[in-house]
């Protein structure tokens, strides 16, 4: 029978997350980020479905023959998640799978609606060592050129927190609080980068996740500070702070946001694996 898992009992399901090459999943069930484990069976568990706060979706792992999953999880969605995810006026369920054949499983989770997919690219340093070297310099490489004129690189402190002169302060704390469940973890586990345009946060780049020695990495530009490069100064420092700390950072991003795939390759990271990612809506 499906049941969902506390906190504390979630290392009951190491078995299956120790080897999964998604860091995300191993963040939620370290207890490092926010997330729900919901599995097969209790007494004998063979696959979860994993709840990760951050992506706003769902992880399955395990066995994908899991005869709980492939006969019971449409009940148990429309009865115990769906309303939760409606309540949080989600319109659509994603669901990640990184191995297994899942689609019967998933087509069995939405019921008659249709369900359409895609894959997600994961970017890691292609030599560990040394990977930092290959950092390339943003077509900018002095902040104080013209084009980068009033612009500082902060790292993102508990001061910085509570600063009352930064606009879109908001923007920042929404953002921690999406992938950690509070603002003491992250600057506990993970670090970040933002840069300023006089008082204006321009562009964000933090761990979103942490498992073991990788550091997922998240990264945003307000929409008015777009295609000026300020994502590649976050980066940049970003990288950096990876190196003196001696993490590695882990970049998920899908094949056609060309951006992010270049700003990837800026520092040295070079594609791992693919996985692949369904969703269906939520209303028929």
């Amino acid at each position: 029978m499906i049941t969902e898992l506390n906190q504390l009992e979630f290392d009951k399901v190491k078995h299956l997350t120790d080897s999964c090459r998604n860091i995300e999943v191993r963040a939620v069930v370290s207890g490092l980020n926010p997330g729900r484990v919901y599995v097969d069976d209790a007494t004998n568990i063979t696959a979860a479905l994993i709840w990760i706060q951050g992506h706003s979706g769902f992880q399955l792992i395990g066995d994908s023959k899991s005869v709980p999953f492939r006969n019971e999880l449409r009940g148990w969605m429309k009865k115990h998640i769906e309303p939760e995810l409606l309540h949080l006026h989600m319109q659509s369920v994603e669901i990640g799978v990184s191995d297994g054949d899942w689609e019967g499983v998933i087509h069995h989770m939405s019921g008659s609606r249709e369900v359409a997919g895609g894959i997600q690219h994961v970017f890691i340093p292609s030599s560990v060592k040394g990977w930092i070297n290959t950092i390339s310099q943003p077509s900018c490489s002095s902040p104080y050129s013209s084009q980068y004129e009033n612009v500082r690189v902060l790292s993102i402190e508990e001061a910085l927190l509570e600063e009352k002169t930064l606009s879109q302060l908001s923007f920042l704390k929404d953002k921690i609080s999406h992938f950690w469940t509070t603002a003491e973890d992250f600057l506990k586990y993970g670090f970040g980068y933002i840069a300023v345009h006089n008082d204006d946060i321009a562009s964000v780049c933090l761990s979103a996740f942490v498992a073991d020695e990788m550091h997922a990495i998240d990264i945003e530009t307000i929409e008015v500070y777009r295609r000026r490069n300020y994502g590649a100064l976050v980066v940049r420092a970003y990288a950096e702070e990876c190196k003196s700390r001696g993490v590695h950072p882990y970049w998920d991003c899908s094949p056609s946001n060309t951006g992010s795939i270049r700003l990837a390759k800026s520092i040295g990271l070079s594609m791992d694996f693919n996985y692949n990612v369904y969703w269906y809506d939520l209303i028929k």
